[in-house]
């Protein structure tokens, strides 16, 4: 809901008058850009705001998961020639698969030039600009127009929770404002704020309140050092497995690692095969839960580290496990304590 509430208060700022013509009112054909990696928000936003699907530019990414920002480049001039509209590009601030982040300063520059609204997807990953050795990934957030956080990721407050930052709070309340004779608003005093005006929502329930509650019990010196804590696990993680010979450490990126189990003998797409095997079984073995991405054609097991409680015994442990599990889905062993259903 915090992407798709900035979403829209970016086609209205870029699109004057689409309130009461809607998008047949724009001029042109208005086109939105994001990295194939971008979380599938995106898809959503476009089909419910009536852009639709087929607005969305995909653009590649690199060896490292980021924007190929001279494609995005190339592609805005390519459209713009064929008389198409660009209104807005979305950096991501740790991608779902692998915890990227995109050159935000370069997609700065390029919606600077091209005059599009640039939104940061920053639901998982933004909280970890917080953190001084971090600073410099995050180059180009403060040019942002919109940013959206998801406190119920890096914050470690319960669902739900969603935030949409706006440089400009002005943007949503031209989108979102109405003022019906039943609201009776008129008497009020000018500095009164309605939060019905911010976004979709009429009614609604306190979710601030847990927000606030974590910032006063942790604060922000408290909020980074936890979570300088969960990079540096994810950062073991990835040791370890790269220490293990019968692991490949594929990627590490803020506090998300991903790794595949890689015994002699098998091509790639029997290791891919193999992995999702893995990864049913961890699943459904009750002692571990990690997720899937695929990083360059891998199919890998990903761990992405929110929890406070997290601790180096946890990572090691985690190593064992997977290897264990991998050693019986692969045939390798046999284990009184797991049983494969494959």
């Amino acid at each position: 809901m915090a992407n798709f509430t900035a979403f829209c208060a970016a086609i209205n700022a870029k699109l004057p008058g689409i309130k009461e013509k809607g998008i047949a009112g724009a001029a042109a054909r208005p086109l939105v850009y994001c990295s194939k990696a971008t979380h599938t928000w995106i898809e959503k936003a476009a089909s419910f705001s009536g852009l639709g699907a087929a607005s969305i530019r995909w653009i590649p990414v690199d060896g490292n998961n980021k924007m190929k920002t001279t494609i995005l480049q190339q592609t805005i001039v390519q459209d713009r020639s064929d008389h198409y509209l660009p209104i807005m590009i979305i950096g991501t601030a740790g991608d779902v698969s692998t915890g990227a982040v995109d050159d935000l300063k370069a997609i700065a520059a390029v919606c600077k030039k091209y005059d599009c609204w640039f939104h940061v997807d920053g639901a998982y990953g933004v909280p970890a600009a917080a953190i001084p050795e971090q600073h410099r990934l995050f180059e180009g957030l403060a040019d942002a127009d919109s940013v959206a956080v998801d406190p119920h990721k890096w914050f470690y407050t319960p669902l739900e929770a969603g935030c949409t930052l706006v440089k400009d709070p002005n943007h949503l309340i031209q989108t979102y404002s109405s003022h019906p004779v039943y609201y009776n608003f008129e008497n009020e005093a000018p500095e009164t704020r309605n939060f019905y005006e911010y976004g979709f929502q009429n009614s609604r329930g306190f979710r601030a309140l847990k927000v606030w509650m974590i910032l006063q019990q942790a604060g922000r010196k408290g909020l980074s050092g936890i979570i300088a804590e969960n990079i540096r696990l994810a950062g073991l993680l990835f040791h370890l497995a790269e220490q293990h010979e019968e692991l490949e450490a594929v990627s590490h990126n803020l506090s998300i690692t991903t790794l595949r189990f890689t015994p002699p003998g098998y091509s790639e797409t029997e290791l891919n095969t193999l992995n999702e095997r893995l990864l049913n079984e961890l699943q459904h073995g009750g002692e571990l839960f990690l997720s899937n991405a695929i990083v360059d054609g891998k199919y890998c097991l990903r761990a992405c580290i929110v929890n406070f409680r997290t601790s180096d015994k946890d990572i090691e442990e985690t190593i064992g496990i997977v290897v264990r599990y991998g050693r019986v889905v692969a045939g390798l062993t046999k284990s009184p304590h797991l049983k494969s259903r494959h």
